[in-house]
Order: structure tokens, then sequence, then C-alpha cells
């Protein structure tokens, strides 16, 4: 989507200023509805750094953290993989019902999908916490560039539902955002 479609008159003049709009609502619920925490070289990988943004229904969203490897450096990613690990392609990961039932369980380490890099490095991005894979950003197969444009909003990874005896404690392991930013800095 996002290009305005029929009508003549001022419709399409007034588009930009409506995503404009749209995208500061986003960014406003994502700072104001959910604690930000942060794994630092998830699985030991040296760059491997995300996000996991755990709303207040305990929902997670994961993503690539500002330090992330594949957006330093001047490299844009190209390109998403959700065809990784044991042959199974996590797009086809199909979720239904009020329960979620079908949802896959996944670890910390579980892969999410690669990203691939215009200098041809290849990154695993990870969950960073264990839960069920609810959504995965399909968006990001034609328009990779979403994580490097908007990697806190439209350009998330996954959606993770924790287990129900872990939604408080999901995100223990993880740094909280006051900590993330002095290590970065440092």
């Amino acid at each position: 989507g996002g290009a305005a479609e029929g009508g003549g008159g001022g419709g399409a003049a007034a588009q930009p200023k409506v995503n404009c709009l749209r995208a500061r609502e986003k960014i406003h619920a994502v700072e104001r509805d959910y604690k930000h925490y942060f794994a630092v070289r998830a699985c030991g990988e040296e760059g491997a750094d995300h996000y996991v943004y755990q709303h207040f229904n305990t929902l997670c969203v994961v993503g690539l953290a500002p330090s992330h490897v594949a957006l330093s450096g001047g490299r844009k990613i190209v390109e998403v993989d959700f065809d990784v690990g044991k042959g199974i392609n996590k797009l086809e990961n199909k979720v239904s019902g009020k329960k979620k039932n079908g949802a896959m369980f996944l670890t910390e380490e579980g892969r999410l999908c690669d990203v691939v890099c215009d200098d041809g490095t290849r990154h695993k991005i990870r969950c960073c916490i264990r839960g069920h894979l609810l959504e995965l950003n399909e968006r990001l197969r034609d328009e990779p560039e979403l994580l490097n444009n908007r990697p806190g909003t439209e350009g998330y990874v996954a959606v993770m539902r924790p287990k129900r005896d872990e939604e408080e404690s999901v995100c223990s392991n993880l740094l909280s955002e006051e900590v993330y930013i002095k290590r970065v800095a440092s």
C-alpha cells in the first residue's frame, strides 16, 4: 500500500501529510505503550544487537537495534530471507484463532530471518526471548529498506507472545533502554 488511490482534487497532495502524521503516531505509541529492552551481542555474535519492545499486554515486538552491525558503517539491508533453519520457511507459520493456535515456539537463540547487506554480508536475526511466534513482518520481503529507514516502527521483524508463566520475566535478561544507551555510547 501507501499510495493514494482514485479521486482527483487535492487528495494526492494531502497524502504525504497523512503518512507523516501516521508515522508520528506510531512512534509516539511505541514510546508510550511499550517498555524498551535490548539484547547486545545476541548469541555471542559481535554486533548482533536487537530490540525487544514489550507492550503492556505482554506481547513483544522484535527488531534490529540502532547499533546492529547490519545498520552500521554505511551498510544498507537489501534482502530479508525468512527461509532459514531446518528447511522451514517461517512465513509459512500459520496462526489462527483467539488462542493463536499453530504458533511456533522459539527460544532466545531461535532464528527469525537473515538479512543481507549491500556489501554482501549476511546476518542472523534472533528472537532474543522465549515465546510463540505470532507474526513475521512480511513487508520486509518486498521492502527490506524498512529495516534501514524505520527499524523501530514499520521495520520490526516479528511479534512474539511469551509463555504465560514467563510474561513478567521474559525480558529480565535483556538490557533496559538506559543501560543500552550507556553501553553503546562507551
